[in-house]
């Protein structure tokens, strides 16, 4: 028996309305009917040019936003239908790393606080036990004990990322939403950050949705990926599968974009003309026909449903 996956997200969606009294009023559909599912020990990556609404997936699934409509499955519960109190004694199982570590720590409160805050207000220590502790996460991360005497800004940014783990794997999480983690840092520094993230993984059988522009790193982490495209999720496979067998149109431009270390290797790199659509005003049919090279009429009229073309492997397109 297949074990129940640990997280569920069922045709999720978030439209936010813009204009006024002044202006004719508005709809964006960042996110469109999205569904995913991620399984314990597992790491989900989710892959899509800027603006393609990973990033608020993320915030909908920490319940970070309210959703239009669709269904968060979480360890059992509904949590999408919870309120801001309901949500409370579940917010320890579901921790969050962001892009800029600097902004999401308080630069009035020493590192060493920041770590030991949710341990004292939600793991039911007290405040000299939670900065023993605090101390000891700060070791785990790769940092010194005195590192908790300082302030965010003595810190470089990788340190600071690594600090940033350490606050979100304190309450020993279910599942950790990490979105851009990596981007803005230095590629060694990215290296060591992932191979962090991946040990602690192997220890706690910990569930990440990595969110990622940059797809060698999302190929090295993930076990499978999610590929989004204005709004939506247009292809779902092992990482294996999509990365060697592509199967959506979309896809394949991505992966041809990715350097090749080879330089005896020879790869067809795939242009998309065009802008990506704006999300106020979507096109019909198949969202991405106004750039896919292989589109033709059906493709501006129906809709292309998900189908596993593969086990495992899931793509929306009318070729496919």
């Amino acid at each position: 028996m297949v074990n129940a996956p640990l997280l569920e997200v069922k045709d999720l969606r978030k439209h936010f309305t813009f204009g006024g009294s002044f202006r004719k009023r508005g709809v964006v559909k960042a996110v469109d009917g999205v569904s995913l599912t991620v399984h314990k020990g597992e790491t989900l990556g989710i892959v899509g040019e800027s603006g393609c609404g990973k990033s608020t997936v993320g915030r909908l699934i920490l319940r970070l936003l309210d959703l239009t409509s669709g269904e968060i499955h979480f360890n059992g519960a509904n949590i999408g239908e919870l309120s801001a109190s309901e949500l409370r004694p579940i917010r320890k199982d579901m921790q969050c790393v962001f892009q800029d570590p600097y902004a999401s720590l308080n630069p009035r409160m020493t590192v060493g606080k920041a770590i030991a805050e949710p341990l004292f207000l939600q793991g039911g220590l007290s405040k000299s036990e939670a900065m023993k502790q605090a101390e000891v996460l700060l070791e785990t991360v790769g940092l010194s004990v005195q590192s908790a005497r300082l302030y965010p800004h003595e810190f470089s940014g990788g340190q600071r990322q690594r600090i940033a783990i350490a606050r979100a794997i304190s309450l020993n999480p279910k599942l950790i939403v990490a979105d851009e983690a990596v981007s803005a840092l230095d590629v060694s520094i990215q290296a060591q950050i992932v191979n962090l993230l991946d040990d602690l993984q192997q220890h706690s059988a910990m569930s990440y949705v990595f969110i990622s522009h940059n797809l060698s790193v999302v190929r090295h982490i993930s076990d499978r990926v999610a590929v989004m495209y204005l709004g939506q999720v247009v292809e779902t496979a092992s990482r294996d599968q999509l990365f060697n067998n592509p199967k959506h149109p979309y896809t394949q431009a991505l992966l041809s974009s990715v350097p090749e270390a080879d330089v005896n290797r020879k790869r067809e790199r795939i242009i998309l003309r065009g802008e990506v659509p704006s999300a106020a005003n979507p096109p019909q049919g198949c969202t991405f026909h106004t750039r896919c090279p292989h589109a033709v009429d059906r493709c501006k009229i129906d809709k292309p449903i998900v189908k596993e073309v593969e086990p495992g492997h899931y793509a929306s397109c009318h070729f496919i």
